[in-house]
């Protein structure tokens, strides 16, 4: 056991070291941003392979399994290139809405009432590499929730977003577990144009004790939720 801690210390010390490197030689400008957010993503990739935790970050596992027994080992990540031109966004969706527009909106929003951010906590703190201070035992970085992920807020949210949405089509992945029954997102798409939906029963991911789950069933519903709307 003393040689599988001393390996998980070394990826941990070797994790810090190489984002530490990558860091000096941004300020030193010796690689350029292109270079630089390529190493961060290599790094996030390496760092990811050896985590002990069941997919994502809220909670690790009590025994380290055996990708987590594996020393960590930095590869150039893989990228294709496709030749087409594409934008990528960080900001409020509801506020991003009034700037875009296409013939096909797919949005895959928060189910409940924890933060996307709260899941990848570790990898985000790599990427940032800032000061904060952490919270709850596996120490947690302080979020702001979005409307989304708020039950008071969603439905609001939501009917703004699908009113300003200038697409043809808009398709949204759901389950019957969120914060928005399928009644009430029906009721909100059917006001802008034509309605349906589909569904599929998928087995439930457990990353906890049955017992400490508020949904306590083995399987899920996904609904895809479909609008063609009027214009």
């Amino acid at each position: 056991m003393e040689n599988v801690n001393t390996l998980v210390m070394n990826n941990a010390l070797k994790i810090d070291t190489i984002r530490s490197k990558i860091e000096v030689w941004k300020n030193n400008s010796k690689i350029d941003e292109n270079l630089y957010y390529f190493l961060l993503a290599s790094l996030i990739e390496a760092a990811d392979k050896v985590a002990n935790t069941a997919s994502v970050y809220g909670a690790y596992l009590k025994h380290l399994k055996k990708s987590a027994q594996k020393p960590l080992l930095l590869r150039p990540a893989h990228f294709d290139t496709s030749g087409e031109n594409h934008k990528v966004y960080n900001e409020d969706v509801n506020a991003l809405i009034t700037k875009i527009e296409g013939d096909i909106l797919y949005m895959d929003p928060p189910y409940n009432h924890r933060q996307y951010g709260a899941n990848y906590h570790i990898l985000n703190t790599i990427s940032r590499y800032d000061e904060f201070e952490p919270k709850g035992k596996t120490g947690l970085r302080e979020y702001t929730r979005s409307p989304y992920c708020r039950s008071r807020e969603v439905l609001e949210a939501f009917e703004d977003l699908i009113r300003l949405a200038n697409f043809q089509y808009i398709f949204m992945s759901y389950n019957n577990e969120g914060l928005m029954s399928e009644e009430q997102v029906k009721d909100i798409m059917s006001k802008y144009g034509e309605y349906t939906l589909k569904t599929t029963q998928y087995q439930r991911f457990k990353a906890d004790k049955t017992e400490n789950r508020k949904h306590k069933a083995t399987s899920t519903t996904e609904y895809l939720h479909i609008l063609k709307k009027s214009h």
